[in-house]
This record gives structure tokens, sequence and C-alpha cells, in this order.
């Protein structure tokens, strides 16, 4: 291991000692922070993908879920809202998926990019509590990354790229309808 490969400045090391040089030397990488959300979103996929492939009743799944995962007991409530937000408007946030990704029919979407994208879009566009998108579009592209196929991350990106520029266009149409007046 090298001293460069180190983010921070070693104080009152001599880089040439031998102790930096010894191939039994690990590195130490700290867990990624997960915040509550973050927690929420990952459960919340897990419980749709349950339901999405399966004929098991949501509110069974979500008992179940929180039985098992005792970590998911502080963001019940949050994983409740998505999981019921995405089911209860699942006829809407499947057309509006339908329309910004015309080439691939819903039911061919694979089930894990299928539930991100849904969590996703009903975040941004149905949700009555305010996310901000970035982070939005960032947590369900982390989720294809760590859970889709090879390409999942550049497919849900594209996808919730395309919803938010024309969201975009639309806010900025509006605001110059209303500079003008």
């Amino acid at each position: 291991m090298l001293l460069e490969s180190y983010a921070i400045e070693l104080d009152n090391c001599d880089p040439d000692e031998d102790f930096f040089e010894s191939e039994t030397m690990i590195t130490i990488t700290p867990p990624l922070p997960a915040t509550d959300r973050t927690i929420a979103r990952r459960a919340s996929l897990q419980i749709l993908y349950e339901v999405d492939s399966t004929d098991h009743d949501m509110k069974d799944v979500l008992d179940a879920h929180f039985a098992e995962r005792p970590e998911a007991y502080v963001v019940r409530q949050v994983i409740r809202r998505i999981v019921r937000g995405v089911i209860e408007n699942r006829l809407a946030i499947d057309a509006i998926l339908q329309q910004y990704a015309p080439e691939w029919p819903v039911d061919q979407v694979a089930v894990v990019d299928r539930n991100i994208l849904r969590m996703a879009i009903y975040e941004h566009l149905l949700q009555k509590r305010e996310t901000p998108i970035p982070v939005i579009i960032n947590e369900a592209v982390q989720l294809a990354q760590l859970f889709g196929a090879d390409q999942s991350h550049s497919f849900v990106h594209g996808v919730m790229g395309a919803i938010t520029a024309e969201a975009k266009q639309n806010f900025d149409l509006v605001v110059d309808e209303v500079d003008s007046a």
C-alpha cells in the first residue's frame, strides 16, 4: 500500500519506513452512511418487489418485513407511505413510466427496475411531502446499481432525467407566463 493512497495527511510518519510497505496491512473502509430515507427506500423496494412478483398481500408483506428486520422499525411510517403510495397509484405511475420509456412495455421492464422507477416517480410527482429531486434520482440510481442488472442504473437515470427535464420545462413555461402577465 502506498502512502499516496491515503485521503488524509499522516503527521510524524516517515513514508520510507518498512511499516508502510508491509503487505499485511489492510485498508479499513468506513461503512457508507445510511440515512433513514435510504433505509426506507431499500426496504420499500424489497416489499414492492415481493408484492409485484407474487400474489402476497401488501399488509402481510409489510408485517413480515417489520418482524424480520428490526432496523426498519424506526422508518416504518416512511416505508408504509412509500409502499402504499406506489401500490395505490400504480396505474397512474405505470402510465407515466410508459410515457417516458415507450420502447419498454411496463410489464417487460425488470421487476427491480420497474419498482425503483415506481418509487421515484411516486416521490417526484405524486407524493405530498417534498423531497429534493436530485435526492430522489440519486437514491433511485444507487438502488439500481445495488440491486439491478448491469445497465439498470443508466435506464433509471435516463427515465428520471426525462421526467425531470419535462417537469422543469413545464415549470419554466408557467414562470414565463406569470412574468409576462
